[in-house]
């Protein structure tokens, strides 16, 4: 079991791990721009960002929760779960937010300029990878919304990437946390 898959199973490892990635984030923007919060700021008005995130993630939760009874993702689903049991709201609104924050303040704020959208949603499927091939299509999800969310980052900017990765993840959490079906990063 690798250092990611330990972070990935607990709580707290979860939580260090997206901090790390922030910070991993922030001082890349920083010395790439001079300016660690330029590269996260909206491309229009902020509040259009934010609802236009916020739709995204709600649209794309739906998706994910209409397709749960497929074979591959009911598989995802059950272990998924396994890994937020125990986990109260707080928890899962914890870990939805700063995950979300910190995962597209690096994928696209900072890594989406240097290697493209295709190249950043790869990526992002790559760190979505687990070793038990019956979950082969997690990172297959991930492909296909690092792709959507890089080109809500590439139009909206940020705030919006970030918005619609948090609120996919949140729904997700919350609902998997119910014993609900539904995927999540």
């Amino acid at each position: 079991m690798s250092l990611l898959d330990l972070a990935r199973r607990s709580l707290r490892g979860r939580l260090a791990l997206s901090l790390v990635i922030g910070l991993v984030a922030v001082i890349g923007l920083g010395l790439r721009d001079g300016d660690p919060l330029g590269g996260l700021a909206p491309q229009g008005a902020l509040a259009w960002s934010l609802a236009v995130g916020a739709l995204v993630g709600i649209v794309s939760s739906g998706a994910l929760w209409l397709t749960r009874h497929l074979p591959p993702l009911a598989e995802l689903q059950r272990f998924q779960q396994r890994l937020v049991r125990g986990w109260t709201a707080v928890d899962a609104a914890a870990v939805a937010l700063l995950s979300g924050l910190a995962e597209e303040a690096l994928l696209r704020a900072l890594l989406q300029p240097a290697i493209g959208l295709y190249g950043a949603a790869l990526l992002f499927a790559v760190l979505h990878l687990v070793p038990d091939r019956r979950l082969w299509m997690w990172p297959v999800i991930a492909l296909g919304l690092g792709i959507v969310l890089g080109l809500v980052f590439s139009r909206y900017g940020y705030p919006a990437a970030a918005t619609a990765h948090c609120a996919i993840n949140l729904l997700a959490l919350m609902r998997l946390r119910r014993g609900d079906s539904m995927v999540v990063d």
